[in-house]
């Protein structure tokens, strides 16, 4: 008998009977010591209480991002949009989100050598 438990007190140690849903599982992952640095120093500043919480917020936000941005492609393309058009839109909506502060500042890609530029393109 578990501790703290008197024989009266049903108590049922099945899987199913204790995982409440929207409960964790455990994950073992690797990552950089650059990254886990990254990850540590985000939970100092007040971003999540731990890494896995941390790790967490990042993926719902990616995952948010996503969504978002197909929704939109998926709303462009109905409307009959070329796909130039299409991303024209995208990286409007995407720097207005930068601007307001919506979505995390993109690094601008610096136009270079246009040999190099097309081999990058081709190799995919």
């Amino acid at each position: 008998m578990p501790l703290g438990l008197s024989a009266d007190v049903p108590f049922d140690l099945s899987p199913v009977a204790w995982y409440v849903v929207g409960m964790t599982r455990k994950l073992a992952i690797s990552l950089p010591d650059q990254t886990l640095d990254r990850a540590k120093a985000a939970v100092r500043r007040g971003k999540a209480r731990n890494v896995s919480n941390y790790i967490a917020l990042l993926i719902d936000q990616e995952s948010a991002s996503e969504s978002f941005e197909e929704m939109i492609a998926d709303w462009l393309r109905e409307s009959g949009a070329s796909d130039q058009e299409i991303r024209a839109a995208e990286r409007k909506a995407l720097s207005d989100f930068e601007r307001a502060g919506l979505a995390p500042k993109r690094k601008r890609q610096v136009r270079g050598n246009k040999q190099r530029d097309e081999a990058h393109r081709k190799a995919g």
